[in-house]
């Protein structure tokens, strides 16, 4: 299962920068045993406090060798639970200070495998739709910008309470030039003039255009993503073309 057998390594935080309302963009300097698995957009890392305690699961930010060395991570705030451990030392790490890291894991989204022609699909994925949630949004960066996506129709559905709980809105741009429309979807904003409500109904409002040659990933709470994934196969989508990161 998880954690058997993960041979941790340490790894130096380089900055440590706050992303939107109660998250940190954490960029970390490691080598070649943690990220020399990193191949494939939406795999994680796991880190910890210390040898003894136990580890959270963070999936990595920044496309895999953007930057040789190093990674990107966006960090939710999180004070904890009965199953995981709370990450308050993390969001709180300064530069300089080491962390304690697993090699890059988990199969990503596998575009690669899913979005071709496979077997009774004949048609190739060109529609990809993106489904974010507040943190959610960290592996679906990672797959915008790692060039998987070149060439595809794609839309980026992206839900936070309001702006301020938005990370990234100043790579919209850049993401836009790559071919991804955004389409910021606010909970709770006031004087918001987007769109509003949550990313599962902007979906039913807009609709799937050509649902035989479309692909999804998503990452997100999990009742969106149930909802997501329940309105995508509903409307004709391959529900194994509806790909999440773990």
């Amino acid at each position: 299962g998880w954690g058997d057998d993960v041979v941790f390594s340490t790894a130096k935080v380089l900055s440590n920068e706050p992303a939107a309302e109660g998250m940190r963009s954490i960029t970390v300097e490691a080598g070649d045993d943690i990220l020399g698995a990193y191949t494939i957009p939406g795999q994680f890392v796991q880190i910890k406090e210390k040898e003894d305690t136990k580890a959270g699961f963070f999936a990595i930010a920044s496309s895999p060798g953007a930057t040789p060395g190093q990674c990107e991570l966006l960090i939710k705030l999180s004070e904890g639970s009965d199953w995981a451990p709370g990450n308050q030392w993390l969001c709180g790490s300064k530069a300089g200070e080491t962390l304690i890291m697993s090699p890059a894991m988990g199969s990503g989204f596998k575009m690669e495998d899913n979005f071709s022609e496979t077997g009774a699909n004949d048609f190739p994925v060109q529609n990809v739709l993106l489904f974010a949630a507040g943190s959610g949004i960290s592996p679906i960066r990672s797959a915008i910008e790692s060039g998987a996506l070149a060439g595809k129709d794609c839309t980026l559905y992206y839900g936070a309470r309001d702006t301020t709980f938005m990370a990234y809105m100043e790579k919209f741009d850049e993401w836009e030039a790559k071919g991804v429309k955004v389409v910021p979807v606010m909970s709770k904003a006031d004087g918001w003039d987007g769109r509003t409500g949550y990313v599962q109904a902007a979906l039913k409002e807009d609709g799937v255009k050509l649902a035989r040659n479309t692909g999804a990933l998503m990452c997100g709470m999990k009742g969106m993503a149930e909802e997501v994934k329940e309105a995508l196969v509903e409307a004709g989508v391959d529900e194994g073309r509806v790909l999440t990161n773990f």
